[in-house]
């Protein structure tokens, strides 16, 4: 019992110093309730009145914000406005100038073809003067030997060195487009008795009676290739030999069995043929030439090296006068003192031609026949 006995003094001694504590933290507090003031303060009414005003204040800046978008928002409605009406203005003003544009186009499309009307006109009207003075020339010089049946014979042929050149390309067929695309695919005897080139033919013997007896001749056809009366074909830089009228093989009448075997096909190399008389020595005094318009092949160069000139199958007037006018040069080159006659067929399609070897013929002193069906007299 003794052991667990609780001193008196011990808990005594505990309890006054708690007490002493709590009296000195409310003497504490009784002391902050006096020092501090006491009432509502000032400064909170203060600050309610700045708050009153700062939100005045940035309620003002945001009206004024406002009213400064609605003024930007309105110009900016007159902006869109007045762009909107620019942009359609100046479309309209767009198709207005393509619109001009267009009709100048149209303008200028229907003058150019004015021109080239008047052109083709022109060249027309040269073309029938040309055929009417060489009609009206070969009627005056008919030749005895016609026998007043209004044949043509205006072509005055030389005594000695002339050479005879047949054009034996596919158009000496007939003067249509379309029968010479019949005729090419039809039977030989059909092609060999065709008209016109019964003509060209006959136009050959014609010309040949009237070379002196043993004279200097040749007698040469033309397509893509030249060809002798033995039908073989001249090779490049091959010298040309005369020939005399009299001599063996040289006669009327094989000179007609030799041009009777001639078939016409292929296109028309006018270039090599005169390359080819070049060759003759002493040059020719005259070269009769049977054709019917104007070539088609230009030399040995190729056809898409001349300006205006594409293919073979699109063959345009200028591109074939252009082809002439490069056998004229080689002619008037290498043959500067022959006189160059053409014996004219007709072609459709190629109205240009008699202008061309008319011009070509006058300036070396020959002359362009036109001739009817049924010439040359047999």
């Amino acid at each position: 019992m003794s052991g667990n006995k609780v001193s008196r003094d011990d808990t005594v001694g505990f309890g006054l110093s708690f007490l002493d504590v709590l009296s000195c933290g409310l003497g504490a507090a009784v002391l902050l309730l006096l020092i501090l003031k006491h009432g509502v303060a000032d400064v909170a009414s203060d600050s309610t009145r700045d708050v009153a005003a700062r939100h005045a204040r940035i309620q003002q800046q945001l009206d004024d914000k406002l009213a400064e978008k609605a003024a930007l928002d309105a110009e900016l409605l007159v902006s869109r406005s007045s762009l909107e009406q620019a942009v359609a203005t100046r479309e309209a003003l767009t198709e207005e100038q393509k619109s001009r544009q267009q009709a100048l186009l149209v303008q200028l499309s229907a003058l150019s073809q004015a021109r080239t009307d008047l052109e083709t006109a022109k060249e027309t009207v040269t073309d029938l003067q040309a055929q009417r003075e060489a009609q009206k020339v070969a009627q005056e010089e008919t030749e005895a030997v016609a026998g007043q049946t209004g044949q043509l014979g205006g072509i005055r042929v030389q005594s000695d060195r002339v050479v005879i050149l047949l054009d034996r390309s596919a158009s000496m067929l007939d003067h249509s487009l379309v029968e010479i695309v019949r005729l090419r695919a039809a039977h030989p005897h059909y092609r060999n008795t065709a008209a016109k080139w019964v003509t060209a033919r006959n136009s050959v013997g014609w010309a040949f009676k009237h070379i002196d007896p043993g004279s200097q001749f040749q007698v040469l056809s033309f397509s893509d290739s030249v060809i002798d009366l033995s039908g073989t074909a001249i090779a490049t830089g091959t010298t040309l030999k005369w020939l005399t009228r009299g001599d063996p093989g040289s006669t009327y009448r094989e000179i007609q069995q030799a041009i009777l075997k001639t078939e016409a096909d292929g296109p028309t190399n006018l270039e090599a043929a005169f390359d080819v008389v070049a060759t003759l020595d002493p040059k020719p005094t005259q070269v009769i030439l049977i054709t019917d318009g104007l070539p088609t092949v230009p030399g040995d160069v190729r056809l898409r090296s001349i300006r205006g000139c594409s293919s073979p199958a699109r063959l345009s007037p200028e591109c074939r006068a252009k082809i002439f006018d490069r056998a004229v040069r080689l002619f008037e080159r290498e043959l500067p003192r022959t006189e160059i006659s053409t014996i004219l067929l007709p072609l459709e399609g190629d109205a240009g031609a008699m202008r061309k070897y008319w011009t070509f013929a006058s300036d070396s002193g020959g002359r362009v026949l036109t001739p009817a069906p049924n010439w040359p007299p047999t």
